[in-house]
């Protein structure tokens, strides 16, 4: 279990830099990234755009997939824009939000916060519902 009582991580990326999904107000996903391992950062030293980048579409694509009505547990990026605010050091915390589903897209949006609350960055995206078995053997719903 994760600090905050929740189970590790399903997505072995998202284990792999050391974020998992937190406790967040209801219509709203949220991920934590507590600690800045040098292997994140670029050289400035703050956290390398990838990483930034990796954590704004994993929240959105949970904010797509823990939908009431999504039809899959499992959303993929068909597109997303990024925009940098300021460096991203220290502990972080994504928040992902639905604005827009239909049966098969949602469009999603993102903010990335520091541990002061400062924005990092912001994104949008748009998501397609996966239908099939996916690596962990999650079926669609219903499925």
């Amino acid at each position: 279990m994760s600090e905050e009582g929740l189970p590790p991580d399903r997505n072995a990326f998202m284990r792999l830099i050391g974020a998992a999904q937190v406790p967040a107000p209801p219509g709203k996903v949220h991920m934590r990234l507590p600690h800045m391992r040098e292997e994140l950062l670029n050289q400035l030293p703050a956290a390398h755009g990838g990483v930034v980048m990796t954590l704004l579409d994993s929240v959105m694509a949970r904010a797509a997939a823990e939908l009431p009505t999504a039809p899959s547990r499992t959303a993929v990026t068909v597109e997303m824009s990024s925009r940098f605010h300021r460096p991203a050091r220290g502990a972080l915390l994504a928040e992902g939000w639905v604005v827009h589903a239909s049966r098969s897209l949602c469009s999603c949006a993102a903010q990335l916060l520091d541990a002061e609350g400062g924005l990092v960055a912001t994104a949008s995206g748009t998501f397609k519902y996966w239908l099939g078995k996916t690596s962990a053997g999650h079926p669609p719903l219903g499925g």
